[in-house]
């Protein structure tokens, strides 16, 4: 069982998946925490080995990592640390290695690794607003405006419009949803007869130029559709509707970085 501080050694496999110089080569070193993250929520490369017969992706869940380092050129095989053979429990899970093979290990050269680690990722572990501080740049006084935080954190988020004429919805981004749904309602009043905005779908994206590419995305898509006095308000669309497109969207987003 995993504790805080322990540390698992990567090591090649020996089959076509692994590179002909990496197999049996100590590859890497990653400290993992125990929280799981999905692996939906990385843009990893993909190939065809990676799925199976069915077109599941094999590995769809995953621990997320605190440190990993990367081991020097050239490798060291496995072989010349231990002279055991690990069998395929140490391709299904985590074999301890004896104190003799963990400290020749240790003294291998290596270089730290910089981890990736989405918003949404982030978001399902510590929280939305912890996704949000993190991702934003530094506080400044010589720049004013929301332009320098176009790689900050933000939200694509679609709203019914409840008490309107015709069935519609509103497109947009925002660093913060639920203050961006507060102001409207505010402005709306509906406890005194007005409409009343209700946010029904949200997305995290690490930063807003791809929040802001998933709300221009779907207005195209229903661009006969927008309001002529507001383009960000779809008339005559439901919810039903605007989540189909939604999840057409996010697919193919992830199909692209495959």
């Amino acid at each position: 069982m995993l504790r805080p501080g322990d540390l698992v050694v990567i090591v090649g496999t020996m089959g076509d998946e692994t590179l002909p110089e990496e197999r049996g080569m100590i590859l890497g070193l990653m400290e993992p925490t125990t929280s799981i993250v999905s692996s939906l929520d990385y843009d990893l490369a993909r190939g065809p080995r990676d799925f199976d017969e069915t077109g599941r992706y094999r590995w769809p869940y995953g621990l997320e990592l605190q440190r990993a380092w990367r081991f020097s050129e050239p490798r060291t095989a496995l072989a010349v640390i231990s002279s055991r053979r690990f069998s395929m429990d140490s391709a299904q899970g985590i074999v301890p290695l004896l104190p003799e093979e963990a400290e020749a290990t240790m003294l291998l050269p290596r270089e730290p690794v910089a981890l990736l680690r989405p918003a949404r990722t982030e978001a399902r572990i510590s929280g939305i607003e912890a996704a949000r501080r993190r991702g934003a740049p530094p506080p400044t006084t010589t720049r004013s405006g929301v332009m320098h935080m176009r790689r900050a954190p933000a939200f694509t988020y679609a709203m019914s419009i409840e008490g309107a004429a015709t069935p519609c919805c509103k497109i947009g981004w925002s660093f913060d949803w639920r203050s961006r749904e507060r102001h409207f309602n505010q402005v709306a009043m509906p406890n005194v007869g007005g409409l009343r905005y209700r946010t029904i779908l949200h997305e995290l994206w690490d930063t807003a130029g791809e929040a802001f590419r998933m709300e221009q995305a779907l207005l195209s898509k229903f661009d006969a559709l927008r309001h002529p006095q507001n383009r960000e308000i779809l008339e005559r669309t439901d919810a039903v509707t605007i989540q189909g497109a939604w999840i057409d969207y996010l697919v193919d987003a992830r199909r692209r970085h495959r």
